[in-house]
């Protein structure tokens, strides 16, 4: 299928090319692994010295026009496979790959997986930290959000003053400073700001003790964030709901600071309060709904929903067995003054 999704598809296609070039017919026979075979046994050395070197060494992959198999067969091309495909063609142009490499994506990519180490004690690879922006847990408009915030796409702070009488744009209306994404989420004395963060903490020590204070790097990263118990045994309830309170609470933030910077709306405390609770109310709902729907895919177990939900919960002890797939039982949040 034109090595579409498959990985190190380079390697693959060097490898076909020098099959091709053989006058004489390839066969291919299993082995077992580690049962005294000289040939497996030699691999698996050459395999471990491979691992121990300090600098890979070259391997000439240039495959010759004649023998480049490209192209995928139609009978066997879906419509995933047609957008992966197209997908694939986008990143490899010039001016995604320089997007990439842009300066203050490496500075904010270095800021989440430095969090993540300090964390968890391993730092997490490129590969992962990208697709972490991509979390299942994640709302579809975080994700936008996250991916753009990575990538410092938003017009904020120090783009407006390089922009002709719209300097003032640079600074925080509330406290002078640089109004950068990272002041907006954390940094800023504005009382909304703090508002939700106290919200959010507060609904999470509900459910655990320990507050994992949400930092620029955190935020970025908190989908390769994971909680686990003293023994060290990954909960997963947990993780998910530390992921689902953050990105929300972020992301409201973020839109109630251009409500009042872009349309000049005053937020009070005590709507911004109720927003919040709404919020995660939301997503306490969708996940009820998502146990319910007949896809496959997305269907949500239900001990996952209850275990991201549990000690949150209001009145959680009168609730019946089976609070998430019976309909007309209202399920809320422990919410207190903030």
């Amino acid at each position: 299928m034109g090595f579409i999704g498959v990985a190190n598809p380079k390697e693959y296609q060097a490898t076909i090319a020098a099959l091709q070039k053989r006058h004489a017919p390839t066969t291919f026979s299993w082995v077992k692994g580690h049962a005294g075979i000289e040939g497996n046994e030699r691999a698996d050395e050459l395999a471990k010295e491979g691992c121990q070197k300090e600098q890979a060494d070259t391997v000439e992959l240039v495959v010759p026009p004649t023998l480049k198999l490209t192209g995928a067969k139609l009978k066997g091309m879906t419509q995933a496979l047609a957008y992966k495909a197209i997908r694939h063609h986008k990143m490899m142009k010039r001016t995604y790959q320089e997007a990439l490499n842009r300066r203050i994506t490496k500075i904010n990519m270095g800021r989440a997986k430095y969090m993540i180490n300090e964390l968890q004690g391993t730092e997490p690879s490129d590969k992962l930290f990208w697709r972490s922006l991509r979390h299942k847990d994640f709302s579809r408009k975080y994700r936008y959000f996250i991916w753009m915030t990575a990538h410092n796409g938003y017009k904020t702070g120090e783009y407006w003053q390089n922009i002709p009488t719209f300097e003032h744009r640079a600074n925080c209306p509330q406290c002078g400073e640089i109004e950068s994404m990272e002041h907006i989420l954390t940094e800023c004395e504005n009382s909304n700001q703090k508002l939700i963060w106290s919200l959010t903490e507060e609904l999470w020590r509900n459910k655990k003790p320990e507050w994992i204070e949400p930092r620029f790097g955190t935020i970025i990263g908190c989908g390769l964030i994971k909680i686990t118990n003293k023994e060290g045994k990954h909960l997963a309830g947990d993780s998910r709901l530390y992921r689902i309170l953050i990105s929300e609470a972020a992301h409201l933030i973020w839109k109630m600071r251009c409500e009042n910077v872009i349309q000049g709306k005053e937020i009070s405390n005590a709507e911004a309060r109720r927003r919040w609770k709404a919020t995660i109310q939301s997503r306490l709902e969708i996940d009820c709904l998502m146990t319910k729907i007949r896809l496959t895919k997305r269907r949500l177990d239900q001990k996952i929903v209850k275990c991201t939900w549990s000690e949150v919960l209001e009145e959680q002890d009168n609730l019946p067995e089976n609070w998430m797939g019976e309909s007309g039982v209202l399920v809320g949040i422990r919410t207190g003054m903030g």
